[in-house]
């Protein structure tokens, strides 16, 4: 009996074999999305709006500044270790909602009334979820060539605000201003650096590189041209998108004519408007 059990499973077709029981899938933790994100940035904006108050110091509003920028650093480390984010510990996920939160409060301090306050705090929320939001579209693999453009303009708004909040700033010495438009640049084209390229070293590199090169310009400029900070800072934005655009697609393997153009055009203009301020001798606009 038992061998005529055996030879008829033997001479079964291969559709009718007994069918093996299948692993059971894992299952995994649900990805948060942009509602987390949404409620992230409008909890920075309630918290920002604060920082007008006439009880609270410029001191203790750069105090606030630092919690602020810890707890939505914090909230973002989770958001993408949830999510699983492909290097989720890099710092370039979290250096523009840190500058912006650094760029609205320097503009709440300055801001004459609340409505102004009240558009810095909106336009760092909208900011935060934009950066923020290429980031999670690329950990869930659903990057679109829209985000390119989000990261950028986000990137670059942020450091054109930081360059002329510091370069109008009379209580800072040059040195400190140097240093910090060194910060600014190095960390802004870390972030553009490391969607080129997964080294850490070679988008450091890159970075530190086009710092020093922005760095020298503000020196010779600040030096040399009789301009004000927004004047500066302009040319000095449009220098760093410039060195940065061209290093970005080299290290992309994707450097066209057209690329090229693209970004020597901004080269140009930098040097029209050093060109202009040199031969006027006076301050433009």
């Amino acid at each position: 009996m038992s061998e005529a059990l055996a030879s008829s499973s033997a001479t079964l077709p291969p559709g009718q074999q007994r069918s093996r029981a299948r692993p059971r899938p894992v299952p995994r933790p649900i990805q948060l999305g942009t509602r987390y994100l949404g409620l992230l940035a409008a909890w920075a904006v309630a918290i920002g709006l604060t920082f007008k108050s006439e009880l609270l110091t410029p001191d203790q509003v750069w105090q606030a500044t630092a919690v602020l920028a810890l707890l939505v650093t914090l909230g973002l480390t989770f958001l993408h270790a949830r999510n699983r984010t492909p290097a989720w510990l890099s710092l370039d996920h979290y250096i523009t909602p840190v500058l912006v939160i650094v760029a609205a409060a320097a503009f709440s301090i300055l801001a004459p009334d609340y409505r102004v306050h009240s558009l810095a705090m909106l336009t760092m929320g909208a900011f935060i979820f934009a950066s923020s939001f290429v980031d999670l579209s690329r950990g869930m693999g659903r990057e679109r060539p829209l985000h390119r453009f989000l990261r950028d303009a986000t990137t670059f708004c942020v450091l054109l605000a930081l360059f002329f909040l510091i370069l109008q700033s009379a209580d800072l010495p040059n040195v400190l201003k140097f240093s910090a438009i060194f910060v600014v640049a190095l960390l802004s084209g870390y972030r553009s650096f490391r969607f080129a390229t997964r080294r850490e070293g070679l988008a450091l590199l890159s970075a530190f590189l086009t710092a020093g090169t922005v760095t020298f310009g503000a020196f010779g400029m600040v030096t040399y041209l009789n301009q004000g900070s927004q004047y500066v800072a302009v040319i000095l934005a449009f220098a760093w998108y410039a060195w940065q655009g061209l290093t970005v697609h080299a290290l992309d393997d994707s450097l066209t004519r057209r690329i090229m153009f693209e970004y020597g055009l901004f080269a140009v203009i930098c040097v029209y408007l050093i060109a202009l301020a040199l031969v006027t001798g006076r301050p433009i606009g």
